[in-house]
């Protein structure tokens, strides 16, 4: 199971990544964050805005858009392209892990496996690499989706 990520540790890298690049102090880039880290799953900037209104009606999609910018260049949000989807944005935790996607409903689930990073490691010496990063996704079909037949025509809704 993937740990999820400490939010203060995440709000005082925020803080910090404003001080040493001299942007602007924001209340709502921290509303925005809380909110991200509040709803627990990959989300597209269109969800995330949905959420953070309901917190704080007058933020603007351009608001959440810049934010995201922001958390991405210091280190605190990853922006994900899963295959046949919309942009998701997930918060970073100190512990890499990998992805399951469904590909009738969407459902991301993420995952540790040990044997597979060791593998992942020896392949890429085995061929001379030196690894230096790398994404796994497993796309499939969830088991709500299997046990509703759903398995006829899966739609990539990601």
């Amino acid at each position: 199971m993937v740990t999820p990520p400490n939010v203060e540790a995440l709000r005082l890298r925020l803080r910090d990544h404003v001080l040493r690049n001299k942007l602007k102090s924001s209340t709502r880039r921290e509303l925005i964050l809380e909110t991200l880290a509040s709803i627990g799953r990959h989300v597209t900037a269109e969800e995330l805005l949905r959420d953070v209104r309901t917190r704080d009606a007058r933020i603007g999609a351009a608001t959440v858009y810049r934010t995201l910018r922001v958390l991405q260049d210091s280190g605190i949000v990853a922006e994900r392209h899963f295959e046949g989807g919309a942009s998701r944005f997930e918060l970073l935790g100190d512990d890499h892990h990998d992805h399951l996607i469904c590909t009738v409903c969407g459902a991301i689930v993420e995952f540790e496996d040990d044997v597979i990073e060791h593998e992942q490691k020896r392949v890429a010496a085995d061929h001379g690499f030196e690894l230096l990063m790398h994404r796994h996704e497993l796309y499939g079909i969830c088991p709500k989706c299997r046990a509703s037949n759903a398995t006829s025509r899966p739609v990539r809704r990601m």
